[in-house]
Formats: structure tokens, C-alpha cells, sequence
């Protein structure tokens, strides 16, 4: 066995034991919720075992396309997304929570942000490949920021400011591994200067986010208000100890909204502790680490890239969820990648490990 198909060994079997540890948890944060909605313990996790049920088929549908062939229409692909999601904003698109990221069609909910991550990808991968023999300032930059700007455009309207930093750092870290000229790291600190400034003076214009950044600096002065959701998660954190109170044992997820979704990691630390806590982190890292590796033994530089960016995209993802739910960053609305409940979220996520092992399949370095 060559080591390209070691590593996409490995990979399966770490994505398939987080979804199934993804299902157990489901049930775990979700069965008080589900009974006082749904009026049974278990309708939620039936919903999420058949998200995971299309996400495998989905992963498994992926990894038979040969995405390479994919590369010259990485632009069409790239801009058809970009449209899409403008859907929001039309009788289509879904208002929750005071934000409009989800297009419904028929009894099927999608966010088309997700989709995005993947065009993005696709599309800087295919900006570095076709460079490749002239990878300079003058050629690659401005193409940098323009994909980074429309993504943003696309997914902030919604708006949905965490997927569109997940976006934005995923680019930037592509293009410091394909050989980011010095000059970028000066344009790229001034744009972050200005995109910062412009949050900060945006922040009044929606309470959501307002709030969210409040939380963040003083949580127990809004304990009873802003902050109630992160204390709650802090408090299952502190609860968990060492140890953990043990499988199905924690209390905060009776009252800790979004427990099977976005604070799902705050109930895992709580009933498995730091301990925990930690095997799980490694894992993550240990998937990182996989996908770099793969990475590494593609010979297709548009492959590659493609792979890279997933992999870091889903990497970040999982930082900026944990992250929120430990109060290391302001509260945002991303899932842990692979174990919270999520329809199009899981799927894509999936299918994104299925584009890997499609350009694996399709590769031929190392056979």
C-alpha cells in the first residue's frame, strides 16, 4: 500500500467515526428539545441519522467524479454560486433567527453559503494552476481579492459573517501555500484594517451582531440577556471537569439553545471533560494532518489546491465552533463539522471529502 492511499484510508475511517460520534451526540444534546417540539425524544436524531444516511451517499457519489475535469469550468461554477445566493432575498429564502441564509424548495432547506465554500475554493485553485509558470504579484493578487470580495459579497447579505471568514481565511491560506509575494502580506493587513473598521462601524445596524460582540467582551455583565447562550455553554464547560458528569448526564443542554448545533461542543466537554475534549481536538487536528498529507502526494497542482482548501476550510470551521462555544471568540452560527445536527451543512461537508477522494482516485502520483 503507497502512502497517498494509507492516508485516504485513514481519512475515511476518522470521517466515519465522527459522524458516528456525531450521531450519539445528536441524541444526547437534542432529546429534551426534540420532546418539548416534536412531542417524541427521538425525532430529531431520526432527521439527522438520514442527513448522515445522504451525506455518506453523497461522499461516496463524489469520489467517483473525477472534479479534475472540473478545472476549466471553475469560473461558471464559481459565478452560477455566486447568483445563487441572491436567492435569499427572494420569496425563497427563509428569515430565521433575523438572518436570511436559507433557500427552502419544496420540503428541502439549504444554505447556499455552504455551497460557496467549495466554489471559492475551486475557483482560487484554478487562479493558482493556470499562474503557475508566472505566480506573481501583478498576476495573482487581484484575482485574489476579487474572489475573496464576491464571496463575501455573496455570503454576507444574508448576512452570515463567520462563513465569510471561514471563505476569506481559507483563500488567504491557499495563497500563502502556492507562494504568497511579501507585497500581499502589506495590502492584506490594510484590508483587514478596513474590513474591521467597517464591521465596527456596522456593528449598530444589526442587533444580532451588535449583541454577539457584547457577549464577547462582558458576558456575566449580560448573563441574564446577550450573554445567556455563552454562559450556559461556559457553565456545561466548567461542569464537565476532568473526566465529565458521563454520556447523556450533562444538565445544561436542558436550557442551552442550539445544544445539538452550534453549542454541541459544550455538551460533549461536559459529559466527557477535558479529557474529552481534548481526544476530540486531536482527532481534528489528526484529520488536518491527513488531508494535508494528501495533499502533498497529488501530483495535479489544481487538485492540490482543491484539497488544500478543504482541508482548512473544514479545519477553521472547527476552530471557529469551538471557539465560540469556549468563548474564545464572539458567538457565531457555524457547526462543528461532522457531529452537529445540519442538513446542508453535513452533506456539503461530506461531499467535500468526497471531492478529495475523487482527485485522489483520479490522480496519479504514487501508483
Amino acid at each position: 500500500m503507497n502512502k497517498i492511499d494509507k492516508y485516504t484510508k485513514r481519512l475515511i475511517m476518522v470521517v466515519f467515526l465522527l459522524l458516528l460520534f456525531g450521531v450519539v451526540m445528536v441524541f444526547s444534546t437534542s432529546w429534551p428539545y426534540s420532546y418539548r417540539i416534536k412531542g417524541n425524544e427521538i425525532e430529531i436524531t431520526r432527521k439527522h441519522v438520514i442527513f448522515v444516511a445522504i451525506s455518506i451517499l453523497s461522499m461516496l457519489l463524489f469520489s467517483h467524479i473525477n472534479i479534475l475535469k472540473f478545472r476549466k469550468q471553475s469560473p461558471k461554477i464559481f459565478i452560477a454560486v455566486f447568483l445563487m445566493g441572491f436567492l435569499v432575498l427572494t420569496p425563497l429564502g427563509m428569515n430565521i433567527y433575523n438572518a436570511r441564509r436559507w433557500i427552502k424548495l419544496g420540503g428541502f432547506t439549504f444554505m447556499p453559503s455552504d455551497f460557496m465554500k467549495i466554489a471559492s475554493i475551486m475557483m482560487m485553485a484554478y487562479v493558482i494552476d493556470r499562474y503557475k509558470n508566472n505566480f506573481t504579484f501583478r498576476n495573482i493578487f487581484l484575482k485574489y481579492f476579487v474572489i475573496a470580495a464576491v464571496s463575501s459579497i455573496s455570503v454576507m447579505i444574508q448576512p452570515d459573517f463567520s462563513t465569510t471568514l471561514i471563505i476569506i481565511g481559507t483563500l488567504t491560506a491557499m495563497y500563502v501555500i502556492a507562494g504568497m509575494d511579501k507585497k500581499v502580506l502589506l495590502f492584506s493587513g490594510m484590508g483587514i484594517v478596513l474590513a474591521s473598521a467597517g464591521v465596527i462601524y456596522k456593528l449598530n445596524s444589526g442587533y444580532s451582531r451588535a449583541s454577539r460582540i457584547h457577549a464577547f467582551i462582558n458576558p456575566l455583565k449580560y448573563r441574564d440577556s446577550k450573554s445567556w447562550q455563552l454562559i450556559k455553554s461556559l457553565f456545561a464547560i466548567t461542569n464537565g471537569s476532568i473526566l465529565g458528569v458521563g454520556l447523556g448526564n450533562g444538565r445544561q443542554k436542558f436550557t442551552l439553545s442550539e445544544a445539538h448545533n452550534d453549542f454541541i461542543f459544550a455538551t460533549i466537554a461536559e459529559e466527557f471533560g477535558f479529557v474529552g475534549s481534548v481526544i476530540l481536538i486531536g482527532v481534528y487536528i489528526y484529520l488536518a494532518y491527513l488531508g494535508i498529507m494528501i495533499a502533498r502526494n497529488v501530483k495535479n497542482l489544481y487538485g492540490q489546491m482543491v484539497i488544500f482548501g478543504i482541508t482548512f476550510s473544514i479545519g477553521l470551521q472547527t476552530l471557529v465552533n469551538i471557539g465560540t462555544a469556549t468563548g474564545t471568540i464572539p458567538p457565531t452560527g457555524v457547526t462543528l463539522p461532522f457531529i452537529s445536527y445540519g442538513g446542508s451543512s453535513l452533506v456539503m461537508t461530506s461531499i467535500m471529502i468526497g471531492i478529495i477522494l475523487g482527485i485522489v482516485r483520479h490522480d496519479t502520483k504514487g501508483r
